[in-house]
């Protein structure tokens, strides 16, 4: 189905430099070839023939976080987004992938082998990613994972999808509650799975506590890490697995609910980005076209779709003080911002620090691993603006902000909790 025309959006650039001042790699790095619009004038340059797709260009479009900041602020709403990721399946053609991201993508599409790693290396930090260029401090934090009061040694921790895929959790008899939705499922994301499983816990507890019964499909990665990079044949298989599965279940359920910022923009927006990469492409997207109205953020669904609200009438946390960070996958490319706020500020103290929807830097897999310089000098605003706006607690709907936030906060000294929303709720709704 072809790659996007990189002349027809070079051309489009008007240059007005609107893009400019929010564009998180131009806020660390003031060089106009790593801005928006460098980028398209460059891609225009690769298409027309004028230049060569060599180290420094390949550097240069791997510079991009991905944040889609400028695709939002641009007068033509130019994808720039969608076209850096377009000229990364290039360079991975051209260049390969490194090794140590062909392991973690092999690992993403197997996953059996991959339950088998994490049962092991969950003791490692979570961005075991910085391990190849590791020069700064604090990079690697060796301690054995808690369940309660009791250690889980390595080898005996079990992912989220490990405890539960393939069951269906029924709804309890709830009084005073008129539900239109029965039945949902859960897609979990990779970082809920492994790392951070009171994501999918509390997600649980609040669905029960709704009357909503949950089903946990099987499921595989959303393939994001290895779409960012540019592997897309790892993505593919990865997309038309799910869409597979997907469709075994989709008929009996009202919702698929993602937790996960990254993971939901992958599935509505940037799987049909992928298909248009194959060359059965087409046919793939027509089945993906049945199932995106049924894939909802957990928090939207949450919010818009069940009398949540009405169970979070007791303030018993009021006096517990939250900023709120807005993923750029939920915000920018969903519009997802509002509905978490609502619901946590029934229960909590929200404040709001000076720029919530700056990017964290996370970047994906290539910028955590290769260009981690570059990583942490996004991330440090965001801990400030944190630390700044007094809260004892952070949180955001997307792991891959936890880990990138949570390591920034590290690096300086801010003591605030990282929490994910549907952890806060939980918590308000009486889950221990």
């Amino acid at each position: 189905m072809g790659l996007l025309d990189f002349k027809t959006i070079s051309q489009a650039c008007v240059k007005c430099g609107k893009c400019i001042p929010t564009c998180t790699i131009y806020q660390i790095n003031r060089d106009e070839s790593t801005s928006p619009r460098g980028f398209l004038d460059l891609l225009g340059a690769y298409e027309r023939g004028d230049l060569e797709l060599d180290k420094n260009a390949k550097n240069i479009f791997e510079s991009c976080f991905l944040c889609t900041t400028c695709v939002q602020t641009c007068p033509n709403t130019l994808p720039v987004d969608v076209a850096i990721e377009n000229i990364r399946i290039d360079i991975a053609k051209k260049y390969g992938i490194a090794w140590y991201k062909r392991t973690f993508f092999y690992l993403l599409k197997h996953r059996v082998l991959m339950d088998f790693v994490f049962s092991f290396v969950y003791f490692i930090s979570p961005c075991v990613f910085q391990s190849n260029l590791a020069k700064t401090k604090n990079r690697f934090r060796f301690s054995l994972p808690k369940m309660g009061k009791r250690t889980v040694f390595p080898f005996l921790s079990k992912s989220f999808l490990q405890r539960y895929q393939g069951e269906i959790i029924p709804k309890q008899s709830v009084k005073n509650l008129t539900l239109k939705y029965n039945k949902v499922a859960i897609f979990i994301g990779c970082l809920s799975n492994y790392n951070y499983k009171g994501v999918g816990e509390s997600l649980l507890f609040i669905l029960d506590r709704l009357g909503v019964t949950a089903l946990i499909p099987k499921q595989e990665c959303c393939g994001a890490p290895a779409y960012f990079s540019g592997d897309i044949k790892s993505v593919l298989y990865l997309i038309k697995k799910n869409i597979t599965h997907f469709e075994g279940f989709i008929d009996e359920v009202d919702a698929i609910l993602i937790p996960e910022a990254t993971c939901a923009a992958m599935l509505i927006e940037d799987w049909k980005h992928a298909l248009m990469e194959d060359e059965e492409g087409e046919s793939w997207l027509k089945r993906l076209e049945v199932l995106i109205p049924k894939m909802k953020m957990a928090s939207l669904w949450l919010y818009a779709h069940t009398p949540l609200e009405s169970l979070l009438t007791k303030t018993p946390f009021k006096e517990t003080t939250i900023t709120y960070h807005d993923p750029c996958h939920a915000k920018k490319v969903l519009g997802i911002y509002k509905e978490p706020r609502e619901l946590l500020k029934k229960n909590y103290s929200l404040i709001e620090m000076s720029d919530s929807s700056r990017c964290c830097g996370f970047g994906g897999v290539s910028m955590q691993s290769d260009k981690y310089d570059l990583v942490l000098k996004a991330a440090i605003p965001k801990a400030q603006m944190i630390e700044q706006s007094g809260a004892k607690i952070v949180s955001a709907e997307c792991s891959a902000c936890r880990m990138q936030i949570d390591n920034a906060m590290d690096h300086s000294g801010v003591e605030a909790e990282f929490l994910h929303p549907l952890e806060l709720i939980a918590k308000a709704l009486g889950k221990i």
